[in-house]
């Protein structure tokens, strides 16, 4: 009977979850799943701890922003105030207060003076001083040549050896000596760096014609920009319409309140002058040039006819010659055509084939 029992016993199927092996496992399942909760729970916290981490570092970051700020603005409002206590302290000085108001003035002075549309930094004034060639010494020929920029700094200033003999060296004016010339440059050379120098720039000076004619090369005629042909700063003979022009001592004298070239002239100096007239009607110049349409070599509107005349002929019109005489270009005078006597046709021919 016992046989039978264990026989039939063993024969029993096991239901699941029962027997020594499936205990096992299922042991090992939960011991599984606590590791892995634990791992999670792991995790968690740690990445709590990372981001507490930063939030951390981006609180003391922004606390060291603010305390930057923070101290530049109080740094500003010293600046502040120390300036307000300064400006207090110099309003009370008359002297401090009418020295603002004079620059505040000049300063919207050259600012209303100053063309907008022409660029400053191609601007410069050149002048050259000349010695005499030839028998007499009367032919002028290049000595000196200098040029500045709009600053007035200078940008070439050197002595140029003539390729003649000098025959006077005209140095109660010129300002030249015979030991000038040992160190100068020879005349090619100079005509090579002053035309690479004035390439594309407006040049500004006093007589301008005798200064190319000596360097023998002319820039073009929108680029010249000559004070000695400015109307306003041109004048009148008493009772007469023909303009003339001014020299550029009496024209700085008049115009600037300088004195210069009291002595031997120097070439800076009078670039220097030539370049604070053209600066003091920049505006209104460079406005004429954008809207006339003229040939003429004078420039700018010209000066009004001397009070005599106009209260002697005021009714009286200007003629067409004294208009033409206006834009006239030439310096000399011309000769009155009421006393020019006209030759008959006899004599004209007598003259011609001397019968």
């Amino acid at each position: 009977m016992g046989s039978k029992r264990k026989h039939v016993e063993d024969n029993v199927p096991l239901q699941p979850g029962t027997g020594p092996t499936n205990k096992k496992m299922h042991h090992g399942e939960k011991k599984h799943k606590v590791s892995n909760t634990k791992k999670v729970s792991g995790l968690a916290a740690q990445k709590k701890q990372e981001k507490a981490v930063p939030a951390a570092k981006l609180t003391a970051l922004a606390n060291s922003n603010w305390m930057a700020l923070q101290r530049k603005v109080q740094q500003k409002d010293r600046r502040y105030k120390g300036s307000q206590k300064l400006d207090k302290k110099h309003d009370l000085d008359v002297k401090v207060q009418k020295q603002r108001v004079k620059q505040e003035r000049q300063a919207k002075r050259i600012k209303a003076r100053t063309a907008e549309w022409v660029n400053n930094s191609c601007i410069v004034a050149m002048d050259c001083e000349m010695v005499g060639v030839g028998l007499s010494g009367k032919t002028s020929v290049l000595a000196r040549c200098s040029i500045v920029d709009y600053e007035g700094n200078v940008l070439y200033d050197k002595h140029v050896r003539p390729v003649e003999r000098v025959t006077d060296f005209r140095t109660h004016v010129s300002g030249i000596r015979s030991s000038s010339l040992r160190k100068a440059i020879p005349f090619a050379q100079c005509l090579k760096e002053v035309g690479k120098l004035m390439q594309d720039k407006i040049v500004v000076g006093h007589a301008l014609r005798n200064d190319f004619q000596a360097l023998m090369f002319t820039p073009p005629k929108h680029l010249i920009r000559d004070t000695a042909y400015y109307r306003p700063y041109m004048r009148r003979k008493t009772n007469g319409t023909k303009l003339y022009p001014k020299s550029l001592k009496h024209l700085t004298e008049e115009v600037l309140g300088k004195q210069i070239q009291t002595g031997q002239h120097d070439s800076v100096e009078d670039a220097r002058a030539t370049l604070e007239l053209y600066k003091r009607e920049q505006y209104v110049w460079e406005k004429y040039l954008r809207t006339s349409k003229s040939s003429s070599s004078l420039v700018g509107v010209a000066p009004t006819l001397p009070e005599q005349e106009v209260d002697n002929d005021i009714s009286k019109p200007l003629s067409a010659t004294d208009k033409a005489h206006l834009d006239s270009d030439n310096e000399e005078l011309n000769i009155d055509r009421r006393f020019m006597a006209v030759l008959d046709s006899k004599e004209l021919a007598m003259m011609e084939y001397g019968e």
